[in-house]
């Protein structure tokens, strides 16, 4: 396979500094690694953003420079041109022009899926059970599943919204990959295709699907901060309160600058409760990805309930991830069941293929991950808000955590406050939740929110995929932490211009370029995307 490596380069004083970068591409069977560097070259295709008001001003200053001006980008005030390092360097000094740049990845904190008896438990467990018993289901209330796209199933029939599909597959609700389905299934599935035997935690909530992966599940950082913009921007017109995030990247960059950690807090302030995975890296501390790691958001770790409602038999499990986070925040805040759990999938899709041992009649499957924890725990908010439809993400999170039932002898920064339990959480006061403080600012690195872990497109207008690395987003475009955190989120700046099928097409997002190749066990680890995870 043809890969090629973006060329970076940055303004700096007068010259043209270049970016000496070597990356992997690692063999899927070997695990053999083959070096890519940079070349050099003439001239070099740059992405120039220009100041507020002066796309023209800077374009002209291009061509004074000898550069060409290969076509616009308006989604970051600016375009792409063909510069020499002399031009690049002459643009550093030019008022209309803010930099000139050219372009990293985050993962589903995966299931896992293996051969225990499935277990039916995790609405007991958790005392969902006993919220339904009270005739609250989820009505009213509806959540927002950031993932892999979301088959419309039986057991969501009637209650599936199209969001967005960002993945270039072309339609939200088709999950080629098979994760957002279980997810969506563990959140409101009705349990109507195997006659109320496997229910989600809210079974009368609605979903809609923002997908930001295809068929092989992997996504750009830059593409999981579109989706969370998608959210923010249309919450009021599909009236969405609740946003599971069952995805994580291993970066360590502080959560005052990164921009997932800014993004998750934005969707806080604007009343979006925000429940999102703590990873499945543990046992060891300093695991939590982000944006688990921000100190606002619910971060949810998994527990084994050993398919039984009572307490007395339940553990925490190895592969969730621990506390404390890279800024010594303890996390996660609350344990949900994630071991051995069963849902609907995704007719025909990647999961569903390669496990097939794992899959329960009826369309349904069992899997275990922090993301199923993340999904049963969404659920749970669905409740609560149906109750109390006022509350605000800070009284939601008040009311989970100090309702959480500890497993004994196991450390904070394993299980948070402990083990969910529904029933007590729609009976809190939560007069007495505390304001946080939403401290993020997200002034930091697109690529370091990555954590080390990269995609490859085919650029517009070029022929040989691109890994996507820097400061530059899935679409090739760059990304400016400014603009980014300055831009406000509303459904009429949220434009086709923006995200059209010919930025986000099947040719730059192909299952070539989503190779096995790219996504070798070495790039996604063993303990991340094993056989023993999808057994």
């Amino acid at each position: 396979m043809s890969l090629r490596v973006r060329r970076l380069f940055a303004v700096t004083g007068t010259t043209l500094a270049t970016t000496a970068l070597t990356l992997t591409s690692v063999g899927a069977t070997t695990g053999a690694g083959t070096a890519w560097t940079l070349a050099a070259g003439d001239r070099h295709p740059a992405l120039v953003i220009a100041r507020a008001g002066h796309v023209a001003a800077a374009a002209a200053a291009v061509r004074a420079a000898g550069g060409t001006i290969v076509t616009t980008l308006p989604i970051i005030n600016g375009f792409k041109a063909d510069v020499s390092d002399a031009a690049a360097a002459s643009l550093n000094g030019s008022a209309s022009v803010v930099s000139v740049t050219a372009d990293r990845s985050v993962q589903a904190a995966s299931s896992s899926y293996d051969p225990t008896a499935p277990g039916a438990s995790y609405a007991a467990s958790s005392r969902a059970s006993n919220v339904w018993a009270t005739g609250n289901s989820g009505q009213g209330v509806t959540v927002a599943v950031l993932d892999t796209g979301v088959a419309n199933v039986p057991d969501l029939t009637g209650r599936l919204v199209p969001g967005v599909d960002l993945s270039g597959e072309g339609d939200s609700l088709k999950d080629s990959y098979g994760h957002g389905t279980v997810m969506a299934g563990l959140i409101a599935g009705s349990g109507q295709s195997s006659a109320g035997a496997y229910p989600g935690i809210a079974p009368s909530a609605r979903i809609v699907s923002v997908k930001v992966a295809g068929r092989n599940g992997a996504a750009d950082v830059s593409t999981v901060l579109a989706g969370l913009q998608w959210v923010g921007s249309f919450a009021q017109q599909d009236n969405i309160k609740v946003v599971s995030v069952a995805w994580g990247s291993p970066s360590h960059q502080s959560d005052l600058i990164d921009p997932l950690d800014f993004a998750v807090e934005r969707l806080w302030s604007m009343g979006i409760t925000v429940v999102t995975s703590a990873g499945n890296a543990g046992p060891g501390p300093y695991t939590i990805t982000k944006p688990g790691d921000d100190p606002a958001v619910i971060t949810v770790g998994a527990f084994n309930d050993l398919a039984t409602v009572s307490s007395a038999d339940d553990a925490a499990l190895d592969f969730s991830s621990r506390g404390p986070t890279a800024d010594a925040v303890s996390k996660p805040d609350l344990v949900a069941p994630g071991r051995t759990l069963v849902s609907v999938r995704a007719p025909g899709s990647t999961v569903e293929q390669q496990n097939p041992q794992a899959l329960v009649a009826g369309g349904y499957i069992r899997g275990s991950g922090t993301s199923q924890a993340t999904a049963v725990t969404a659920g749970g908010v669905a409740l609560l808000l149906s109750a109390h439809p006022t509350l605000t993400p800070d009284q939601v999170k008040y009311a989970l955590t100090s309702t959480a039932s500890p497993i004994s002898g196991v450390s904070r920064n394993v299980q948070g406050g402990g083990e969910l339990r529904l029933s007590r959480a729609v009976n809190a006061n939560s007069a007495a939740a505390p304001v946080q403080s939403l401290d993020g600012f997200g002034g930091g690195s697109l690529e370091a929110s990555r954590g080390g872990q990269h995609v490859s497109t085919v650029c517009p207008g070029d022929t040989l995929a691109t890994v996507v690395v820097g400061d530059v987003t899935a679409q090739c475009t760059p990304w400016s932490a400014e603009q980014w955190s300055a831009e406000q989120w509303s459904a009429e700046q949220w434009s086709a211009e923006q995200w059209s099928a010919e930025q986000w097409s099947a040719e730059q997002w192909s299952a070539e370029q989503w190779s096995a190749e790219q996504w070798s066990a070495e790039q996604w680890s063993a303990e991340q995307w094993s056989a023993e995870q999808w057994s």
